[in-house]
């Protein structure tokens, strides 16, 4: 995904889960292209409520480029306090694309950091839509044939993987479980073994793909 979209002019590119039943988004499990200032602060600022954008897409259906909806919607206070903040560090514009997946598995992916030869053309966007979809479809069914390991996770460790998923580190997750760092890193090992993967973004994705966590 990122070698195609960067190809195509975006060299800054997300991928949100969005939770289900809702248009908000959930987790971003792939963050491409951004300093970690702009992640940080677009992560510490309620995204999930304020950003308007992948809602918004979500209900168009089409791409949404984000300067135009941000400037066509009345705000909300908060909305434009978090909309202020992305521009005193310079965030880039850039569009975010809906996609849709079986048992209501969507997602939205955003495309930034373009170049002053970018085509936004509204027929080339289509194309990018068209790949990005293809692209969540081919996530989907990464895990369609996986046998489901809910069985395998105790409550606590898909607790915990619920709180990786939103990108939480294991002492900030020790903090709010009230147990120690050592006995999440425990868990952590526990869990990489159980969804045989290696690293934290790939037991998120996993987890969500196999239904152990909510999208």
């Amino acid at each position: 995904m990122t070698r195609y979209f960067s190809r195509h002019g975006f060299d800054g590119l997300s991928y949100y889960w969005v939770r289900t039943g809702t248009n908000l988004p959930a987790t971003i499990p792939l963050q491409h292209g951004f300093s970690k200032e702009e992640i940080e602060l677009y992560l510490s600022l309620d995204f999930q409520r304020l950003d308007i954008v992948p809602r918004a897409a979500l209900a168009a259906g089409m791409p949404v480029r984000w300067t135009d909806m941000w400037r066509n919607t009345e705000l909300t206070s908060e909305e434009r306090d978090f909309l202020r903040a992305l521009r005193e560090i310079n965030f880039s514009d850039g569009f975010s694309m809906p996609c849709y997946g079986p048992n209501n598995r969507n997602a939205v992916v955003g495309v930034s950091r373009m170049t002053p030869h970018t085509d936004a053309s509204p027929s080339h966007m289509a194309l990018l839509h068209f790949a990005a979809q293809a692209a969540h479809l081919r996530i989907c069914a990464l895990f369609a044939d996986e046998v489901t390991r809910d069985r395998q996770l105790s409550t606590r460790e898909k607790e915990i993987l619920d709180w990786v998923a939103r990108g939480k580190s294991n002492n900030v997750i020790a903090e709010i479980l009230a147990i120690s760092p050592g006995t999440v890193d425990t868990y952590m090992r526990r869990i990489y073994e159980k969804l045989e993967v290696s690293d934290r973004t790939s037991a998120a994705v996993k987890g969500v793909g196999l239904g152990l966590i909510a999208a």
